[in-house]
């Protein structure tokens, strides 16, 4: 073979080879980058999972016997923040699986119910329950229904692994990805060779013609005569060699240079003091400077302070040991000022006596990575709606607090009336309202508390820091008083108010779970009181709790076994003195507590659903007593029934009212429905519509509580109603001058020719300042007790219609 061939033949073998070795480390970095990098966020979804799940899965799986119900059960728990998490994370997959039920409970993405199943004996997500040990491998997923990278992380509680979560990721998505990250280098790697390929062709050829003009020069002595015998041909030869390979060199460099540059690392060199000495181009795409910029600059600075000191330890550890390091990841400062994440793998550089002189490597931007770490952990301890810290957190905190050993109260904080106004006023009103709460708890907390959110519309506040049980009560006032105060959202007016139950520790537990459950009875206890106020903790509550649950169980059997009853309340014309209507008073007479208020089976009925049966009871019995007092000769007088707003929701709400009249006989214009402000507010279209068939149908209506709620004055003048009964609240303060109201709300419906009934008068000078505003009717023990219907038809006399 010719010279001339060789050369060709070398040159071109090169540039073939450099690409491939360039080819093959790129492949290889970017599948080991993406795979890493898929390993530590499936294992941060499993870890997610595993801090998500509040006490033991025991306490779940014993919901019922059966085990179907029991994974339903579970899913239900469970499934939503795995649909959050997939939803929040595209491509990821994630669940959970317990033993004993030898099922997956929830899983996600494509959630269906038959993947509810157990995991095939040998899948490797088995071998947690050995080792105890999160583990990580790549096979074929059944949730997923095909090979994944997978992470599964057993769940231990007391010691015992009780199921796994797992974090996953289709190989398919990372295939897919690995195409898509090496087409960005491969076109360009194409064209270096192809551009190497011509240019090592070009510069050969040229050399060899440079070659022959030299012996063409030689020959025709040309070249100087006296360097020509003192080197020879042969000599002048090498050293021209010498000169074109130096050439070749600087273009290998500078295809080097370019390859490096065309992928997302930026390639580094440092001296032995952390000095840089040389930077690539694709430098200045991360920290936005130009190399010859940090030429010379140690590798710390824009480093944030606070890893410094790292990066300088771990350089001069590597540097004894004359090893290199991977993944050491440290912040650093642009040229533009943003802050970001950095992951630098690195080799140590050697003289040649095998000295370490300085280190060499590549480091990438982590930033979008270490985004979505901080997500993953921010929603494991915090709440996303109202941005407070959430049970979880309130669990870690509880635990630190009683290590130390020191004082401190817990405030369960429920939102009075919530579910009315979320019913009424929607979800999203209802969303806005907790924000709003969430930040005026905080407001009106010491610097040394903490408001957490426990769950739909209860907030936890851990007080700390007071000498005495009087400071708690004191502290604990100003939040109620400052939690009454009126809310704007959307330019709407709610009054909220709260009600709060206090655990102290350790007087009243010395436990997490012991502090929580006596402060939510307190709180419930405080609810049953009236609602608007606080309450510690007393040990006769558990009691109470006791009574609430057997009154619910009582509850069921109570409709059929006829332990209802009606009173009934006249209403009078505050003039005449005239009884105008009454109004129907629900009782229940149980058979061995006697006669039970209103006040402590109604919440009962509307939280186990039977508001609805019970609602259509009253209707019914009222309409047959009004039908036997007609009978009986009276006339001119409605009776009023309460309806709930669960009632009035119905589609067929309208149609059931008209069914009862017909069945019972009862002429429409006897009858007159109470419904709140609530009511009136919420799908306002739909109430309207609903409202005008009862007036069509000559059906009394109205508005019960006024003054309580979030009617607005457009909305109101919109409804097609009759009358306003105003709160008994505002009536019982206007002998002490708070009359404003009152008196505002008379004139108002005086304005819009509506009816209005004053209720809870008890006194006759409440009577007389009611009568001086031109109110029309009044109720109250003033006048009339509630009654029997036996008792009522005496009163209700054709000839003493009178008081």
């Amino acid at each position: 073979m010719s010279m001339k061939l060789k050369i060709y033949f070398l040159t071109t073998s090169l540039v073939i080879i450099t690409a491939i070795v360039l080819l093959a480390l790129s492949v290889h970095s970017i599948w080991s980058h993406i795979e890493e990098e898929k390993f530590q966020e499936v294992s941060s979804l499993a870890l997610l999972l595993d801090k998500n799940i509040e006490g033991t899965y025991e306490d779940l799986v014993k919901i019922n016997g059966e085990n179907g119900v029991t994974i339903e059960a579970l899913n239900k728990e469970l499934q939503p923040f795995i649909d959050k998490l997939t939803d929040a994370y595209p491509g990821y997959g994630t669940g959970y699986y317990v033993k004993e039920l030898n099922s997956i409970v929830a899983f996600g993405p494509d959630f269906k119910k038959e993947g509810l199943i157990d995991i095939s004996p040998d899948s490797l997500a088995r071998n947690v329950y050995k080792t105890k040990e999160p583990y990580q491998f790549q096979n074929y997923s059944q949730t997923r229904d095909g090979v994944v990278l997978a992470n599964i992380r057993p769940i231990i509680r007391d010691g015992e692994v009780i199921g796994h979560t797992w974090g996953n990721v289709l190989v398919e998505d990372m295939n897919s990805l690995f195409v898509k990250e090496l087409k960005k280098g491969i076109g360009i790697l194409i064209v270096i060779l192809v551009i190497g390929l011509i240019g090592s062709h070009v510069i050969t050829r040229q050399y060899i013609k440079n070659l022959k003009d030299f012996r063409k020069r030689v020959k025709s002595l040309d070249l100087n005569q006296q360097q020509a015998p003192k080197f020879g041909a042969d000599l002048m030869e090498v050293y021209n060699d010498v000169v074109s390979s130096h050439v070749a060199l600087v273009e290998s460099e500078q295809r080097f240079r370019d390859v490096a540059n065309a992928f997302e690392e930026f390639i580094w060199e440092t001296d032995l003091n952390g000095n840089y000495i040389y930077l690539s181009e694709r430098a200045t795409h991360i920290l936005g400077y130009e190399p010859h910029e940090l030429i010379g600059r140690n590798t710390v600075d824009a480093v944030i302070k606070e890893d410094q000191e790292f990066i300088r330890k771990t350089l001069e550890k590597h540097s004894k040991e004359k090893t290199g390091f991977r993944n050491l990841e440290y912040r650093k400062i642009t040229k533009d000022g943003e802050l970001i994440y950095l992951s630098t793998n690195c080799v140590p550089i050697f003289n040649s006596e095998q000295e370490v002189i300085g280190f060499r490597g590549a480091a990438r931007d982590i930033s979008t990575k270490k985004k979505h770490e901080q997500q993953i952990q921010y929603l494991a301890h915090y709440d996303y709606l109202t941005n407070l810290p959430n049970r979880s957190s309130l669990a870690q905190a509880i635990s630190e607090l009683i290590k130390e050993n020191k004082p401190f109260a817990l405030l369960f904080v429920d939102v009075d009336h919530f579910k009315t106004i979320n019913d009424s006023l929607g979800h999203t009103m209802g969303d806005d309202l907790l924000k709003h709460i969430g930040k005026r708890l905080t407001d009106s907390i010491s610097s040394s508390d903490q408001v957490y959110r426990f769950g739909g519309d209860e907030f936890i506040i851990v007080m700390k820091n007071f000498e005495h049980i009087n400071e708690i009560k004191n502290r604990t006032l100003k939040i109620v008083d400052y939690m009454a105060q009126p809310i704007f959202i959307n330019n709407q007016q709610l009054f909220t108010s709260i009600s709060i139950g206090i655990s102290k520790f350790p007087t009243h537990g010395i436990d997490y779970e012991s502090l929580i459950k006596n402060a939510d009875m307190a709180m419930y206890t405080a609810k049953e009181n009236g609602r608007k106020q606080f309450i510690i903790y007393a040990d006769e509550f558990g009691e109470n709790v006791n009574e609430k649950f057997e009154l619910t169980n009582n509850l069921y059997d109570a409709l059929n076994k006829e332990q209802f009853l009606l009173n009934y309340q006249p209403q009078v014309d505050l003039h005449s003195g005239k009884i105008v209507g009454v109004e129907a008073l629900i009782r229940w007479q149980h058979p061995t507590k006697g006669m039970i208020s209103p006040a402590k089976f109604i919440p009962l009925a509307e939280e186990t659903g039977l508001i609805n049966p019970l609602g259509l009871w009253i209707l019914r019995r009222a309409c047959l007593d009004r039908k036997q007092w007609l009978d009986a000769g009276i006339q001119d007088i409605r009776v009023a029934v309460n309806i709930s707003i669960k009632q009035f929701q119905q589609d067929n709400f309208v149609e059931t009212v008209l069914d009862i009249l017909e069945e019972t006989g009862l002429d429409p214009t006897y009858l007159e429905l109470e419904i709140t402000e609530g009511i009136a507010m919420n799908k306002h279209q739909d109430v309207i519509k609903k409202l005008t068939l009862l007036k069509e149908k000559l059906i009394y209506v109205s508005i019960d509580d006024f003054g309580t709620g979030y009617s607005s004055l457009s909305y109101l003048k919109e409804l097609p109603i009759n009358q306003l009964k105003v709160d008994q609240s505002f009536v019982q303060g206007i002998c002490d001058g708070n009359y404003q109201i009152l008196q505002s709300i008379i004139t108002l419906a005086q304005a819009m020719q509506l009816n209005v009934v004053a209720e809870g008068v008890e006194t006759k000078e409440q009577a007389e300042m009611l009568k001086e505003f031109k109110c029309s009717i009044a109720q109250g023990y003033l006048y009339y007790k509630p009654m029997p219907a036996e008792d009522l038809l005496a009163v209700l006399n054709p000839y003493n219609l009178t008081c």
